[in-house]
């Protein structure tokens, strides 16, 4: 690693336990909630952690892009070389009802690819970070994928309403499916090998995909966009098409089943 990318790791690193101790402070307390324009909820959690995050990340690197999805789209990032692409609340609706299933999430993108990682369940106690070529960990210690090769008893890492409709051309073996509110916490999981894949069909916003992308592939797993394409951040939608994420053995099982359904 790099001089200059081992101090940004750090920088990572140390704001998301910072922001991850934030939002924890404001759980379970019965917090004020809004409707933004989109539908989705918003907390004054979620906007004091986007703002710690502004404060602490672009005060250090005013030259890097930011994309997060509390704060106001800034174009100047597609022209940036390295982004910063976070959700100060990932799992909103269960931060709300006071659940265990949410993360803090920030990610450093270069040239549209995850470099740098740092993601946090603060109610678990749990602290994951990796750096490309470096190594997925959590808490300090090495994490890998499943290396589960069948579907048949697969825990999958995905609402059980997922596995339903006609959609799926090919009946799905009896599997385990687990709904976890958090996207970035759902590849958290697969990353430790607690699950065995999770993957989505519609277009997903890139602060829901990035953080928790390169902790699944630097934990030995294969991460990609639905259609089974890598992953190229940073774009002018702020979305990508979808995420399959699974051990080496399993992805390419559940990418020839997405491709029946896309």
């Amino acid at each position: 690693m790099t001089y200059d990318l081992a101090r940004d790791f750090e920088l990572v690193r140390e704001t998301a336990r910072e922001a991850g101790e934030l939002a924890l402070s404001y759980w379970g307390r019965g917090i004020r909630e809004e409707t933004k324009a989109d539908g989705t909820a918003v907390t004054e959690a979620d906007r004091a952690v986007d703002a710690l995050f502004a404060a602490r990340l672009r005060e250090a690197r005013p030259d890097y892009g930011w994309l997060s999805e509390e704060s106001a789209e800034h174009e100047a990032r597609l022209s940036a070389r390295r982004v910063f692409v976070l959700d100060p609340i990932d799992g909103t609706q269960s931060f709300i009802h006071a659940k265990d299933d949410w993360t803090v999430a920030l990610s450093l993108v270069e040239d549209g690819e995850v470099i740098l990682s740092a993601v946090v369940n603060p109610v678990r106690g749990e602290f994951y970070e990796a750096y490309r070529g470096g190594g997925a960990f959590l808490n300090g210690r090495p994490i890998a994928v499943s290396t589960r090769d069948t579907l048949s008893g697969a825990t999958l890492i995905v609402s059980p309403s997922h596995l339903k409709g006609s959609r799926w051309k090919r009946p799905w073996p009896e599997v385990h499916p687990v709904h976890i509110c958090s996207m970035t916490y759902r590849l958290c999981l697969v990353a430790s090998g607690v699950g065995d894949a999770s993957f989505a069909l519609p277009p997903k916003w890139e602060w829901d995909v990035a953080p928790g992308s390169l902790l699944v592939a630097e934990a030995g797993g294969v991460v990609t966009d639905a259609s089974g394409e890598r992953f190229r951040f940073n774009n002018k939608s702020a979305k990508v098409p979808g995420y399959l994420a699974a051990g080496p053995l399993l992805h390419p099982l559940l990418a020839e089943r997405m491709g029946d359904a896309l």
